[in-house]
């Protein structure tokens, strides 16, 4: 190496499964965990809150929006459903600031164990649909999440479809994808019924399942 060069230092080992995230008054968050490898459940995030009061905390996903809750006094963690990629967090007071617009800070999810399965729609067309079921509250599911997941999936299945797990394969709520020839052409989400049970929710679908 050249004199007077320097070379920023790799990582050793395996990368942190928590992101340690530090909310003080009037500053974007300290993360103290740049970069975050997801847990089978979903990315782990530990809010230390040194401000004194109750917070809220944003996470904006540059390719699908975000996502934000509380962050009480103190510390606690969350278990959110964020794909690997570059997010940016923010706390926030819930009555004197606006959380679009306060200081923000970056944090990298690598999946380095490969527990993610990809979501996103391969469409021939370009356009996808939406649907959500609606369920009366005694509703009961399916105890298997597949048997769920194909009854959501049954009005645009066709003989040589696979149906199989996506996202996070221990997230509280699951996502299944419908493949057709390689390719995903649907997502379905599945909600816990409250008794073991599992229900199709929302339906992401590529327009070409339903011409």
């Amino acid at each position: 190496m050249p004199a007077g060069s320097t070379q920023a230092s790799e990582p050793e080992g395996p990368l942190p499964d928590v992101a340690q995230v530090v909310c003080r008054t009037g500053e974007a968050p300290s993360i103290e965990t740049r970069v975050v490898k997801p847990q089978r459940d979903g990315v782990h995030v530990r809010f230390v809150n040194e401000t004194g009061k109750d917070l809220g905390f944003s996470i904006e996903d540059p390719s699908e929006g975000g996502m934000g809750a509380d962050a009480p006094q103190g510390t606690s963690t969350r278990v959110v459903d964020l794909h690997p990629g570059r997010v940016s967090i923010s706390c926030y007071d819930h009555f004197t600031e606006d959380g679009s617009e306060v200081a923000k800070a970056p944090l990298e999810i690598v999946d380095e164990d490969g527990v993610w399965i990809s979501t996103s729609l391969e469409c021939t067309s370009g356009t996808a649909f939406e649907g959500t079921a609606d369920y009366a509250p005694d509703v009961r599911g399916d105890t298997e999440p597949q048997t769920a997941a194909r009854k959501g999936l049954r009005g645009y299945m066709q003989e040589r479809d696979i149906v199989e797990p996506a996202g996070y394969p221990e997230a509280r709520e699951r996502i299944y994808r419908l493949v057709r020839a390689g390719a995903t052409l649907a997502t379905v989400s599945l909600s816990r019924d409250g008794a073991g049970g599992w229900l199709a929710d929302t339906v992401f679908g590529c327009s070409e399942l339903t011409e």
